[in-house]
Order: structure tokens, then sequence, then C-alpha cells
């Protein structure tokens, strides 16, 4: 405890009426003093003195408490230092920063970490939050230790000049050289199959060098250009699917890098077809045509082509041509001129086979195996000599016909496979499905059988024809279940799962990963035909590598989850799969810029009066500490200062007054008739 003692005063009258009295008084004497009064001095004695008495002066004695001064240690944390592996040494910088200070007496020295977010690193609201509940006279400077990039400096840095001298201890080199990718156009959707346009630059301080830039989708290789850095850049990729594609950009290393995490960028963008086209052709008319065309018509994404085959041209009856009601059917058209247009062509009991030219159903196998599909429904017809498996069909066809024709009641079964096949698991229970009354009898060559029907024969497989997919379904009775005979069956869901594999849903993919974000952190599923998926690889953003166990939900189907520390794009891989994730947003402020920069808070430095001191690349190179007055120098060569205020807490004051005040105001009034008097001499 110190003493001290000062005058303060305790006003008679309320401090408005203090001021208009003393206004008063001042205009008084001014236009006294103008009119040329001989007694102005003895007035303006008066008039102080009558003031004065009206104030009650007293001396007040003070017991004193020093008060701590206030430093506060502001050390980067965020994932920017991370990635460009100078978070230990921030951190250590900041311990012996802080240890330093604390040899200091009368120093309350506070700590503080920043962390990155979706805006980057906040440095100055972190300072004005950590000092918001500390007396100015008492804040004796901030020291920050961070790489320099700041997402907030202040914009007008004299605003925080009362902080006292702000140090910005700044570790790393930023005369090392960093390439980074940003991109300026990264379209959130496109149309499958037409080209998207991305649109960025690579910014590399060693000049215009060339730069091979690859683009991949979900993981797979979409396009590979080589562009000058420092220069606008576009490259044109085509979705393959609809839905989600997560698009990966990655320029190749510079000589020069930090982190090679700044090298990359992604976005998702999500798929959409223009129009899907469909060829429905159905053979003799049957009470399962409708279903397909209700099917195939009740989406609005679907252009359906159907045609029926009602009379054959070999037909020969009385009937004078101009009573028929019907056209020929277009078979130049459909299957010489337009064929590729068409990505589904379905064959619902199938026309017997001199209905069409043979080199039209080679032709339907060459685009099936370009990327179109294919699906044949089979009526008795398929069992014979005409059915479609005598033709150059029978090349990319996964069975073949027996020459049975099979009439019983049977309940359709999903095989072994056909359980963990997206097709048909988690169908409704198939022990309540309806039975149905013919199949056509078939073995299986190749492909996947996931449904089978009497003795367990093959009722629908299906397979991959080089670039295009083949289903056939060994029974035209579907229908059965639309009109709930035997208590019908999910006919829509079987159906529409049939089409949306043939063309390619990546839902309905047989092998497929997926990796979300959710309130627990990371969720991967897993979907394999096999008895257990290959192992999962989790990659952070950093790079670190681990495996996730999974744990089957049911036949086929896997899932795992996994903590998300860390903000940015997360892969998972399972053999030749790929899932990308984003936590947080996919490019992340923190990861743009990792180079130091001592510029960024230079300004708000300077404005508190204090400096800029560069700790090198291993944070070791690191400044002596002084305590120095309060507004004086605080930086030297090789030292940096912390302010000393001398602030105190007052414990206890006493307070005797300066004589009544009554005694002022008669001395006062005595000196203003004085002054009269004089002037009436």
């Amino acid at each position: 405890m110190i003493a001290g003692s000062r005058i303060a005063f305790d006003p008679m009258l309320p401090l408005t009426a203090m001021i208009v009295l003393g206004v008063l008084a001042t205009l008084s004497l001014a236009v006294y003093v103008w009119r040329g009064g001989r007694a102005s001095i003895l007035r303006a004695l008066g008039l102080a003195f009558v003031f004065l008495g009206l104030m009650q002066p007293q001396w007040v004695r003070e017991t004193r408490e020093p008060a701590e001064d206030v430093a506060l240690v502001v050390v980067d944390q965020s994932e920017s230092l991370a990635l460009a592996g100078r978070r230990d040494a921030a951190r250590s910088a900041g311990d012996a920063l802080v240890e330093r200070l604390g040899r200091e007496p009368g120093l309350d020295v506070r700590v503080r970490e920043a962390r990155g977010s979706a805006d980057g690193t906040m440095i100055t609201s972190i300072i004005e939050d950590a000092l918001a509940d500390t007396a100015r006279d008492r804040i004796a400077g901030v020291i920050v230790v961070t790489e320099g990039q700041a997402a907030d400096p202040p914009a007008e840095p004299r605003r925080l000049s009362q902080l006292g001298p702000a140090h910005i201890v700044v570790v790393g080199d930023p005369e090392r050289g960093d390439r980074r990718l940003e991109l300026s156009q990264a379209p959130t959707f496109g149309i499958v199959g037409e080209p998207m346009r991305i649109t960025g630059a690579i910014f590399d301080p060693s000049g215009a060098a060339p730069v091979r830039v690859r683009v991949s989708i979900d993981g797979e290789p979409a396009a590979d250009a080589v562009v000058r850095a420092n220069n606008t850049f576009s490259i044109d990729v085509h979705l393959r699917k609809r839905g989600r594609n997560m698009i990966v950009v990655e320029a190749e290393a510079g000589r020069q890098e930090i982190t090679l995490s700044n090298n990359r960028q992604a976005f998702a963008a999500n798929g959409v077809r223009d129009r899907l086209r469909v060829l429905l052709i159905t053979g003799e008319p049957h009470q399962g045509a409708r279903v397909w065309r209700n099917l195939l018509k009740s989406d609005p994404a679907v252009d359906l082509v159907h045609f029926s085959i009602l009379r054959p041209p070999d037909k020969q009856d009385f009937t004078p041509l101009n009573e028929l009601a019907l056209i020929p059917f277009p078979t130049e058209e459909l299957f010489e001129r337009r064929l590729g247009e068409f990505d589904l062509i379905i064959f619902d009991r199938a026309p017997r086979r001199g209905i069409l030219q043979a080199y039209y159903f080679a032709q339907i196998a060459r685009r099936v195996e370009q990327g179109g599909a294919l699906l044949i429904t089979a009526g008795e017809a398929e069992a014979g000599l005409d059915g479609l498996y005598r033709t150059a069909l029978a090349g990319i066809l996964p069975s073949q016909p027996t020459g049975e024709v099979l009439r019983r009641q049977y309940r359709p079964q999903p095989t072994a496979l056909g359980r963990r096949h997206p097709v048909v698991r988690a169908l409704p229970s198939p022990e309540r499905w309806g039975r149905w009354t013919q199949q056509i009898g078939a073995t299986s060559v190749a492909g996947q059988t996931v449904l089978q029907g009497v003795e367990g024969r093959p009722l629908l497989v299906l397979d991959r024809a080089g670039d295009g997919r083949v289903a056939q379904l060994w029974s035209d009775q579907p229908w059965l279940w639309a009109r709930g005979y035997d208590g019908g069956g999910p006919h829509g869901e079987l159906l529409r799962r049939l089409a949306h594999w043939l063309m390619r849903e990546p839902e309905l993919e047989d092998e497929r990963l997926t990796l979300e974000p959710s309130a627990q952190g990371l969720e991967v599923t897993r979907s394999t035909l096999s008895d257990a998926p290959a192992p999962i690889t989790l990659i952070a953003p950093s790079g670190e590598r681990s495996t996730l166990p999974l744990a089957e939900q049911s036949p086929g189907f896997w899932r795992g989850r996994a903590d998300a520390d860390e903000q940015g794009l997360y892969e998972a891989r399972s053999g030749a799969l790929r899932a990308f994730a984003a936590v947080g947003p996919l490019n992340p402020r923190e990861a743009t810029t990792l180079a130091a920069d001592p510029n960024i808070l230079r300004p708000f430095a300077e404005a508190t009066g204090g400096s800029v001191w560069m700790a090198g690349e291993d944070g070791l190179r690191l400044p002596n500490i002084r305590r120095v007055e309060r507004g004086g120098r605080a930086s030297g060569g090789d030292w940096i200062g912390i302010e000393r205020n001398s602030a105190y807490t007052v414990r206890e004051a006493r307070a005797t007054p300066l004589g009544p005040g009554w005694a002022w105001a008669f001395f006062g009034a005595a000196l203003l008739m004085l002054g009269w008097r004089r002037e009436s001499a």
C-alpha cells in the first residue's frame, strides 16, 4: 500500500448549473474588459473566489494499491499454420515470450489462441474480446505471434491506439515461395454429357511458368491441361452422372512449396440430365404393356417413343388397306438414322425375328456397347427359334432360353446375390410378394442373376456390355403385381430401380462408396456384392490417413463413422472407389494463402506505436522485452517494449474541506466590492 493525496471538489449546485454560471461569469467579464473597465483584475479574482466557494475545495488523502499492468499474448494456432508446418514453431515462440513477460514484476500476462474459421483467422477481434474487461490505463501492450495472415486487419488502426504498443512477431520466411490455385468460376450444376467450363488462375512468385492442371470427378480423371502461371485459364469437363459430382482441380507442385494443400481446389456440381430418350417396342398386345408405359410416362425427364407391332407384315387377310388405321413400323428411321439418340431400348414381348432385319440387331448391340442400355421382357416367342437370342444380340446377352415355357404358379425370390444388389435390396419382404404364373426357361451364362423363379431358374439377369448395360426379365407378368393378384407386389419400385440401374443412376450402383458430413463427424456407406468390402482409408485435409472400420447394416450395405477434427476436403478410398466430403467450407480461406506476410498487420502495429518482428521459419529469433514509460519509444534493434502505466486502485480515501465554502465566496464578494470602489474613485 502507498499513500497519496489530491485536491477534490464537492459542488454546492448541480454540475449543469455550475457550468451555466461559469459561462455567464466569463461572458460578463469579457464585456467588462471590452468596455474598458478599470478594475478587471479585481473583478476576475472576485468571480474566481466566488466560483471556488461554490465548488467547495477539499484535500483528499488516499490509501492506494498498485494495479498490475495487463499484457496480452495472442498465439495463432489456425489451420493455415498447421498446413505450413509452423504451428509448433508459433506455440514455442509464444511460450518463450510468455515466460519472458512473466519475469516482469507487476505484470498480468494473458494468453489467447487464435483459431481459424470459415472467414479466416480473426486476430483483431480476439484482442478486443480479451481486453474488453480491462481499463485502458492498465493495458501495457499486445504481442501477436502469427504468420501474418489475418482476415480482420482493422480498417481504422488508430481506433485501437489505446491498447498500448502492439507487436507482431511473424513466424515464417516471406521470401519462401508457394504456388497456389484459385478458382474464379466453379459451376454448381451442369448437364450430364455437356461441357462445363471451369475458370481459375495459378499464382506463382517464380513467374509465368507452364503448369500442368489435372481435373478429376469423383476420383476419376476428367481433364488434363498445361496452362501458364499468373494467367487466367479455362478447362471444360463433362459430368458423367446425375446427382452430386465432387470435382477436384489440382496444380502440379512448383519448385518451392510451403504446402500442396493450396494447390488443390474442390467444389460440388450437381449433374442433371437434359432429357432421357427411351424406345419402347412391344410385340403382340398384352396386359403388361400399360405397366411399362405408365412407369416411363410418369417421369417428366423421360422422352418416350412407343411402338406396338399389332400387325406383322406377312399377315394375310381380306381387310381392305384403306380400312386399316395402322402405320408401317418405321424400322429404317428408328434403327438407322435415330438409334444413337436413344439411351434405353426396351423390347417387351419382342416381335418375331422376321419383322426386323438382322443387321438392325447388330446396330442395337453396338449402341449398347457404346453406352446405351437394353431391357428384354420375355414372352412365349422368346422360347422359340424366333427369339431375340437367335439374333446378333446374343453376343451381349448374359442368359439364353432353354426352349421351355413353364406354366405354373411360383413366387419370385431374390437370389443370394440379389439380396445384396441395389436393384432388389431393401424391397418389401419377398414372402409377401404375389405369385406369377408363367416363366420362360433360361440358363445364365454370365452376368448377375438377382431374381429366381420356378425351381430356382434365372428370372432377372443383369450384365454389363462394353460401356452399356443389359437386363433380361424371363417373364412378362409384372402386371400381375400391378393388378393386385395374390396380394400384388412392388412392381413399380422394382421396375423403376431396374430402369435406373440400366441408366447408370449412381444410387443404384452395385459397387458404391459415399462419404457425407454428419452431426457426429463423417459417415461412410459402402455398397458391395462381395461378402465384405475392402478396408476404408480415410484421408484428412492435412494428408493424415486412417483406417475406418465398417459395420454391416443389411446384406450388401455397410456403414461407418469417423470424427472430423479438421476443416476442408476429406477423401475415402476403398479399392478403386473414391469419395469426397467437405467439413466446413470446401475451400477454407485458411488454406488459400500460406506464405508469411508482415504487411497485413503492420498498419495496426504502427498505429499503436508497436513494431513487426521477423522470428524466422523456426520461430527461434525472438526479441528481448523491456518495460518503457507510457507514450515512450516501444521498440529497438533487438527489443520490444511493454508500457509501465503506474496504475493503482484506491482502497481508502479521507476528505478534509479547505475552509468553508461561504468564506471563499465572502472573500470573492469583497474583491468585487473593492473593484467597484476603485471604478468610482
